[in-house]
């Protein structure tokens, strides 16, 4: 069967380079989307339903340091309420500069997901270490969805 478009959907939470917000070790909500699973004419491809999301986080640092980045499926916008479906640990490089990091994943969300109508995807940022390390921008967080295996 043919691959079914199902949602896109975007989560800006900075647009520009100009962010002073540090970042934490606790885990925080930084984007969040929830994907359509199921369209007005009803999705025939249910247990193919696939997931694409992308994002960019800029950060300022004057030490090194290293940012995590989280994504659950799932969840109430707070972090370990969902399903961790990806992980990623950047190590900084030491002295100030502005480094914009970028992420690639996927998700197979199970049936029982894809069948609700709609699956929420949150980004959480966190760091390793307690230095400065800001979250200048941009921020953001893209999610697409669809159906089918060809």
């Amino acid at each position: 069967m043919s691959t079914q478009f199902l949602d896109s959907r975007l989560s800006l939470n900075n647009t520009s380079s100009s962010g002073t917000e540090p970042l934490t070790e606790t885990p925080t909500l930084y984007g969040d989307i929830g994907l359509q699973t199921v369209n007005a004419i009803g999705t025939p491809n249910v247990n193919d339903v696939r997931i694409q999301l992308w994002g960019m986080v800029g950060v300022f640092r004057s030490e090194s340091n290293a940012v995590d980045i989280f994504i659950e499926r799932g969840g109430t916008g707070v972090f370990g309420t969902g399903t961790l479906i990806f992980s990623l640990n950047i190590e900084l490089s030491a002295g100030p500069g502005h480094r914009d990091l970028t992420f690639v994943t996927g998700d197979f969300p199970p049936l029982a997901d894809v069948v609700t109508g709609q699956i929420r995807y949150c980004m959480y940022l966190a760091i390793n270490e307690p230095t400065d390390v800001i979250l200048s921008g941009p921020v953001t967080f893209v999610g697409s969805a669809s159906a089918g295996t060809s």
